[in-house]
């Protein structure tokens, strides 16, 4: 058995991500077998600069089912802002979220592999 060492928001979505997936899938009725998942920990798209401001940093990880696509922003339950009812993701994560949705829908419905396109627009 292997062993990980690790502290923090990452390390716990690690080990969130290796040993419960299922209990990830599971509120969204998503049938798809943990392990026919994939599992992109810690996808970096950059992060935002004054040179390049197309990069919109990362996510914590993105969870692909046959499905569905997941994508997980983890947050500390012990933060004094969480009151167990609702969790807030900052601004800058609603807008990842935005843009890597717009990228994968016109990417899936209107590219279809022509990146040199898909980039200019």
């Amino acid at each position: 058995m292997s062993r990980m060492l690790g502290y923090g928001e990452d390390a716990f979505t690690l080990w969130a991500l290796r040993q419960h997936t299922s209990c990830i899938l599971e509120p969204f009725k998503d049938k798809t077998a943990p392990s026919d998942c994939l599992i992109f920990y810690r996808p970096s798209f950059g992060r935002h600069s004054k040179e390049n401001s197309s990069l919109f940093g990362e996510f914590d990880a993105i969870l692909a089912s046959s499905e569905s696509i997941y994508l997980i922003e983890s947050k500390w339950d012990n933060l004094t802002a969480f009151n167990n009812d609702k969790i807030t993701l900052n601004e800058e994560q609603r807008l990842r979220h935005r843009i890597f949705s717009w990228y994968l829908t016109h990417w899936n419905r209107e590219y279809q592999g022509n990146w040199e396109n898909f980039v200019k627009e």
